[in-house]
Order: C-alpha cells, then structure tokens, then sequence
C-alpha cells in the first residue's frame, strides 16, 4: 500500500509540538532580559562549604559601570561595557564585541549574608564571594535536644 505524505499536515503537527513544549517549559526568571539592554554576561555559580562564588565575564567593564545587588537568595549584575571611541574614517570588516547596557538576575542555591559579600575584578571577570547563612547551632533540633548538647 503506498502511502501519500501530506507535507502541511507534518508541518501543522510541528507546530503543535512547538506551542507544547513553549507551554510546559517553566519560566526561568534568571535569563530573562529587557529590550533596553544589548547583552548577558556568562555567569559560572559555585559552592563552597561556608560561601558560594559567583563568576561573570565582563570584559572591558570597569569598575565605576557596574552596579552590584545582592540579596539573601539572589544577586543582579548590570552596568555598561562603553564602545571604543575609534574617530571617523573607518570601515569595519567585522564586528562581534557586544557593546551596550546589561543586567542579570542570579539565583541562588542557598541563603546568603548581603551585607558580607565581597566583589572583585580580575582581568574582566568579577568575582564575588557570598557567604552563606549557616545553621545556628544553639537550636534545637527535630528532638528538642540542643545540638551542643549532642
């Protein structure tokens, strides 16, 4: 039996299976982006024992462009990266760097202390060292025993 293959229909079902995916995706709030801004900095998020670190890429940023936030369970980057001011007279053959504003929104995976965090600039990385909120000791536990008690 030979079967004819209805190219619409496949296209009608491609785009079905678009619109459910776009549907159940859940909304990451940490990616999202406003139309002001022109990019998003790469972020790497590591934990420590006692901190967690925050690395983001932002090369040629300096210092007085860039605003720091952090709260308990998240930290914002955004500043500007400023475009050389190469004078008239030239032609680019190609442009990639991205110049322009830039924000982004980094949960955390634990509670952090905001007002001991500490921010550094390394060769147009920032780095920044968030310590975490640790468990006090003198509560009780589960069983009412306090865990120096233990």
């Amino acid at each position: 039996m030979v079967r004819k293959i209805k190219p619409v229909s496949r296209v009608i079902r491609i785009e079905a299976e678009i619109g459910r995916i776009e549907r159940t995706r859940p909304l990451r709030w940490d990616r999202l982006i406003d139309w002001d801004e022109n990019w998003i900095p790469k972020v790497d998020v590591y934990e420590k024992p006692t901190a967690i670190v925050v690395e983001a890429e932002i090369p040629g940023v300096g210092e007085p462009d860039l605003v720091i936030t952090v709260q308990s369970n998240r930290v914002e980057i955004k500043g500007m990266k400023k475009e050389s001011s190469i004078l008239g007279g030239i032609r680019y053959l190609r442009l990639e760097r991205e110049f322009g504003s830039f924000r982004r929104l980094v949960a955390l995976p634990a509670t952090v202390v905001p007002d001991q965090a500490k921010a550094f600039l390394d060769n147009g990385v920032l780095i920044l060292h968030l310590k975490k909120v640790l468990p006090d000791k003198n509560k009780l536990n589960r069983g009412g025993i306090r865990r120096d008690e233990e």
